[in-house]
């Protein structure tokens, strides 16, 4: 039997309509009115203004971002500028927190490193970013797995190896335990997702492979695989599979794939209703928080659209529903969900987040406890998401920036911009928000990244 997510609470969400300012950077609700939760605002944002080869670039594209705590830099994956940005979280490494430390690109023997911006998601790079220093890795558009040893030098890959595939590399995660890395070709049919032995000196070398399908693993993946997570607990990868048996995007019945580190076997899938399974971090005592990348209404229809694109930038950025209504045959219910694996991910082991959904990369931050998703789907307006992980309950809302469309035709082709990446750092609880070029946030004309914290 399918297990279902389905503890929605109306009375939660529209006090979300009806409570969420509209400023920019302000909070949203407090988890009780008698103890409210510290509310994030903007601190400030860091531009990117292109590359030193080319200033003049704007950054729409872009991908994952991810904090490695060791040493407190941040990556994104910026396909407009075909790098990974590096930010200096706590000015360790610059001697100013929070400024742009370098970028990770250009070419190597001849050839371009990553993809850059296409105007397809499916072949652009770089994708998928994680870290554990010295090891810097990510995914491209050409079917690569890159990486990066940080103690020897931030621009020369120590390996670029194609997995096999004709589309980008996308999410990874890695096993500090085994040295395995995984990463997802989430636009293969069927998807599949690649492991690899990391050696000390960052190099990856092919370990097995995880294809996604009934045929070959007992997982009928239909509409692709998106964030993996590696949980110590167990010691076992988690892969988020949205859409399972349905009809390639928005079936309401998606799982969590759990997979042996060292062979690649699915050992066990968790079945989760509503929701199609999209971003997947781990947080205390074994629990992922899941994110569900598709919004669903009463009914357990999709909602084929719930931020209408194009759609004009506004500021400050729009959050009610009358600006951005759900397009649902029904009242949409967003939610997110809390699963732990080693209880089953049943019952009291499977809860629902009601009033945050729709989103893509979501991020546990050890620092403050909580989980950190975006929502750029959300009926409300785009925003992103904090989760106590002590009560697994949705603490704020946090209006972000609707998307900015693609650009196809002329000599300022882009693909499109919208905030769905995000990443915290557990020295000072600051929360990094990629945004595509825009005017509605100060310093984010070419693109930037919007810092939001307490202090």
């Amino acid at each position: 039997m399918i297990a279902a997510v389905r503890c929605w609470r109306t009375s939660l969400l529209a006090a979300a309509i009806a409570g969420v300012p509209v400023l920019l950077g302000s909070a949203g609700w407090a988890q009780t009115p008698g103890n409210p939760a510290p509310a994030l605002r903007l601190l400030k944002t860091i531009p990117i203004n292109g590359t030193a080869v080319n200033r003049t670039t704007k950054m729409f594209s872009f991908d994952i971002s991810w904090v490695d705590n060791a040493n407190g830099l941040y990556y994104l994956g910026d396909r407009s500028n075909a790098a990974i940005d590096v930010v200096d979280t706590t000015g360790a490494f610059t001697g100013k927190a929070e400024t742009l430390y370098g970028q990770i690109g250009g070419s190597f023997n001849g050839k371009p490193i990553f993809a850059g911006d296409t105007g397809s998601t499916a072949t652009s790079g770089p994708d998928g970013v994680t870290a554990s220093f010295p090891c810097i890795f990510a995914g491209d558009g050409t079917s690569t797995a890159v990486s990066f040893n940080a103690a020897v030098s931030f621009t020369t890959p120590v390996s670029i190896v194609s997995t096999g595939g004709t589309t980008r590399v996308d999410e990874m995660a890695f096993d500090p335990k085994d040295r395995v890395l995984i990463a997802a070709n989430n636009a293969e049919t069927p998807p599949f997702a690649t492991l690899f032995n990391v050696d000390s000196a960052c190099k990856l070398t092919i370990l097995a492979k995880t294809t996604f399908s009934t045929a070959a693993s007992g997982v009928n993946a239909t509409n692709g695989a998106e964030q993996p997570a590696w949980e110590p607990i167990t010691g076992r990868f988690y892969n988020s599979i949205p859409e399972i048996g349905g009809p390639g995007g928005g079936g309401p019945n998606g799982s969590v794939a759990k997979i042996n580190p060292l062979t690649g076997a699915v050992e066990a899938t968790y079945p989760i209703n509503y929701c199609q399974p999209g971003g997947l971090t781990v947080g205390p005592n074994g629990d992922l928080m899941v994110g569900c990348s598709t919004v669903f209404d009463t009914s357990g229809n999709a909602c084929s659209t719930v931020v209408p694109s194009p759609i004009p930038i506004v500021t400050p950025p729009a959050t009610t529903a009358a600006a951005h209504p759900a397009l649902c045959t029904g009242t949409a219910f967003p939610q997110d969900a809390v699963c732990n694996p080693g209880r089953g991910c049943t019952g009291n082991a499977l809860v629902s987040v009601p009033g945050v959904g729709g989103g893509d990369e979501i991020f546990f931050n050890s620092g403050d406890g909580n989980y950190y998703v975006t929502a750029g789907n959300n009926p409300i307006g785009p925003s992103f998401g904090v989760i106590s992980s002590a009560t697994n309950t949705l603490t704020q809302l946090v209006p972000t920036l609707p998307p900015v469309p693609a650009v196809t035709t002329g000599t300022a082709k882009h693909g499109a911009g919208t905030a769905h990446s995000i990443a915290a750092s557990a020295a000072n609880n600051h929360v990094y928000v990629p945004l595509p070029a825009n005017t509605s946030y100060p310093n984010c004309a070419q693109g930037c990244i919007a810092v939001f914290g307490v202090n």
